[in-house]
């Protein structure tokens, strides 16, 4: 669960350039980085005009607030401060090739090519937050698609006085001793939000208070990464509403806060994926092969290592939007099958922990496909 969020940290597209800025993998303290990402978008903010849009980085704390984020969910490696493991997965996508330019002074972008994000960005942030939100972002997408239409306030109070403490309290055995304590006062005081509200004798005093302060910077910022993702759809000042096509798939998008992590990832790529981008062509088993072996010389490049088998195919999968299509997972891992029965000397995999598979190698091309 992200424990570190601002109120300003609402973008998501701004987190695009992080990765191309520690490609080189040296260590870097977040105050430098700040101070890159804020130079290089203080001359953006001029060509896109959007009263509606909150988020925008206008000063370095700003920036400041977006590498916290960053690292949070794993762009970044807080403790080598090195680009992160999730870095590296942005990097792989061909979509990123604009931002490195332009990281590198080989190019220019405008703002709404930075903040907006494409169907494969949507998917691989997503992705990122799920696991490093969870369980808190699951709760919150299964309210919204209940909802179906709401306002910015009654989804404030649902989120910091019901997602909240439960989320805390489902994550409070993973913690270390230390930590525990700590949070076990933060559920203690979560669980009286409520109370401490309704106690308030108006709205001035009560947007002046230190708990709507906290509100203020932990629950809107998810609401408009839902936005930015395609989830949620901002209908007017302080109202959203879900997507249309999430709703009528609501049985299966409630059941979100009781999936284990791993679960929540499937879900993410199988169903949610499939729902969003339904209207994509599905790619063929050629074009999945072909997209295998370009996912694995791209996380070989990258220094991943180990490389698991379903950490791959996901990577297949953002590939295969950027392309416009789109295969289950199932299909993904049925191809991989496939290529390693044709195969046997040019693609080794060895088993791994909690009986996942890691590729050693995949030594095919694809003229030999």
């Amino acid at each position: 669960m992200i424990l570190e969020t601002h109120g300003e940290t609402c973008r998501l597209g701004y987190l695009k350039l992080l990765p191309c800025i520690m490609e080189d993998e040296e260590p870097r303290s977040f105050d430098f980085l700040s101070n890159i990402l804020y130079e290089l978008v203080s001359n953006l903010n001029g060509d896109y005009q959007n009263k509606n849009l909150v988020g925008l980085i206008t000063r370095n704390v700003n920036a400041r607030n977006y590498v916290t984020l960053g690292a949070e969910i794993g762009l970044i490696d807080r403790k080598t401060q090195k680009i992160g493991v999730y870095g590296k997965v942005y990097l792989t996508m061909n979509s990123s090739s604009m931002f490195r330019n332009f990281v590198q002074g080989l190019g220019s972008i405008s703002l709404k090519d930075l903040i907006t994000l494409n169907d494969a960005e949507k998917l691989f942030f997503l992705w990122v937050i799920s696991i490093a939100d969870y369980p808190f972002i699951q709760l919150i997408i299964s309210w919204a698609v209940e909802k179906e239409k709401f306002t910015r306030q009654e989804a404030m109070n649902y989120i910091m006085e019901e997602a909240y403490p439960s989320a805390l309290k489902k994550i409070l055995q993973t913690l270390p001793e230390k930590k525990r304590r700590h949070m076990e006062e933060e559920i203690a005081e979560a669980e009286k939000f409520r109370e401490n509200r309704l106690a308030v004798k108006n709205k001035s005093e009560w947007i002046r208070s230190s708990q709507y302060a906290k509100y203020r910077h932990i629950a809107p910022p998810r609401l408009e990464w839902l936005v930015d993702i395609g989830i949620l759809k901002r209908n007017g000042r302080g109202k959203y509403s879900t997507d249309d096509q999430l709703v009528r798939n609501i049985e299966k998008l409630i059941k979100l806060p009781k999936m284990n992590v791993h679960k929540v990832e499937e879900a993410v790529f199988e169903d949610i994926s499939k729902i969003l981008f339904s209207s994509y062509r599905s790619a063929g088993r050629y074009e999945i092969s072909k997209t295998i072996i370009e996912a694995y010389n791209k996380l070989e490049n990258s220094n991943i290592r180990p490389i698991r088998l379903d950490f791959l195919e996901k990577i297949v999968s953002l590939l295969l939007l950027e392309k416009k299509a789109y295969a289950t997972l199932s299909t993904i891992h049925d191809v991989f099958n496939s290529l390693a029965i044709r195969f046997p000397d040019k693609i080794y995999v060895s088993p791994a922990q909690g009986g996942s598979i890691n590729v050693a190698k995949i030594d095919v091309t694809e003229t030999e496909i």
